[in-house]
């Protein structure tokens, strides 16, 4: 979308991103500490095993995640310290006709940071989930919480009693 005031609207590239629907996208093969310039962009995990830190939460900041690979060997995403997660996140099974939930209110999560302040995932885990095509969605409401929804598949034998937001 060109301006035609030349200059007069300095956000020019993010309109263009915003008409056409697209979202930047950061693909992550290793550890990898995001930053508040990354709010809003895809984070693609295409690893088995990794370890991604969030900044410090601010309430608005966004981060969606996909996993592109089984988490096999586990994956993290950890809050800033002093920073937790609630919300819910539910696990299906591919071995049984059944679904699982973990759900964390932010009074909960906020009165003791330090035990919410990891998200945890391995596939074939009972406890936990994370496969191919998967998703996360952080969402900072505050400046202490990021509120999570997650929809995950986990090949464990009988999924239940799911804690992907743990103690770090």
């Amino acid at each position: 979308m060109a301006n035609p005031l030349y200059g007069q609207n300095k956000t020019d590239d993010v309109l263009d991103l915003v008409s056409d629907g697209k979202k930047d996208v950061l693909t992550l093969t290793a550890a990898h500490t995001l930053s508040a310039s990354d709010a809003g962009k895809l984070i693609v995990v295409n690893s088995a095993a990794i370890e991604i830190t969030l900044p410090s939460a601010a309430a608005g900041m966004v981060f969606d995640f996909v996993f592109m690979i089984d988490t096999t060997a586990g994956a993290t995403i950890l809050a800033s310290s002093g920073d937790c997660f609630f919300g819910t996140v539910t696990v299906n099974s591919t071995t049984k006709t059944k679904s699982s939930a973990q759900s964390i209110d932010h009074a909960t999560a906020i009165g003791t940071v330090a035990s919410y302040d990891n998200l945890d995932f391995v596939h074939d885990s009972d406890t936990l989930g994370g496969k191919a095509g998967d998703s996360v969605r952080c969402i900072a409401v505050d400046d202490t919480a990021w509120m999570v929804n997650g929809a995950l598949v986990s090949d464990g034998t009988d999924p239940d009693g799911i804690a992907a937001i743990n103690a770090g």
